[in-house]
């Protein structure tokens, strides 16, 4: 059984190295694979350092598309989905998400970050409700390849995942990735700039959520 880490990235030059040694340091993980989709910093550079694969896009597709060429570049047999702009992952919470899918208790497991700082019930109402938009998973390929590709493109790929997988009656386990948080957009982007991404990834998910209930009602 082959496993592979896709890390999508876009000017993550601030974090993706610790994703990254996360992911080495991982017993379980037979290969790595950083699809640059089109950033303008240092990311590609860093991960090159860090003697990963890359792979690059020459402008930026949007999330989906990169993982869709993270899986095509690959026979892995289980995936693991990491953002590129996580602090304080470690490998630890890499064994936590695959672990349950190695051994064939679930089909997909699904990482939420980290929120105690507003208390138990809140960090579980969290892990909850972020649970379906989370971009850190470790997914069967057999069930990644049958959702049609239309339905993972940009910020789309989260909420396609989790539909398909209830529709599907996929087994799923959600955890909070304790000490697990990730750099907002406003930090990494500006204020303005950081609200604008923000709004736009929020339309996506109500969009594509909206459209898979109506392509797909019985």
């Amino acid at each position: 059984m082959k496993i592979a880490a896709i890390i999508p990235a876009y000017n993550e030059e601030k974090t993706i190295a610790n994703v990254i040694k996360a992911t080495k340091q991982s017993r379980f993980l037979d290969e790595i694979i950083v699809v640059d989709d089109g950033s303008i910093d240092g990311t590609k550079k860093i991960a090159q350092d860090l003697g990963i694969k890359v792979i690059s896009n020459p402008k930026n597709l949007g999330k989906g598309k990169a993982l869709i060429k993270g899986v095509e570049i690959t026979d892995a047999d289980i995936l693991l989905f990491l953002d590129a702009d996580l602090v304080k992952l470690t490998k630890e919470h890499l064994t936590m998400l695959l672990e349950p899918v190695i051994k064939g208790k679930v089909d997909m497991t699904v990482g939420a970050i980290d929120r105690k700082m507003f208390g138990n019930f809140l960090n579980e109402w969290f892990r909850k409700t972020e649970s379906p938009f989370s971009g850190m998973r470790a997914i069967k390929r057999s069930f990644w390849d049958r959702i049609p590709n239309n339905y993972k493109k940009k910020f789309y790929v989260e909420s396609a995942i989790t539909y398909f997988a209830k529709r599907d009656n996929i087994k799923v386990q959600p955890f909070v990735l304790e000490g697990v948080r990730h750099i907002v957009k406003e930090k990494k982007m500006g204020f303005w700039q950081g609200t604008k991404a923000r709004w736009k990834m929020n339309f996506q998910i109500v969009f594509i959520n909206i459209a898979l209930r109506l392509n797909f009602k019985n």
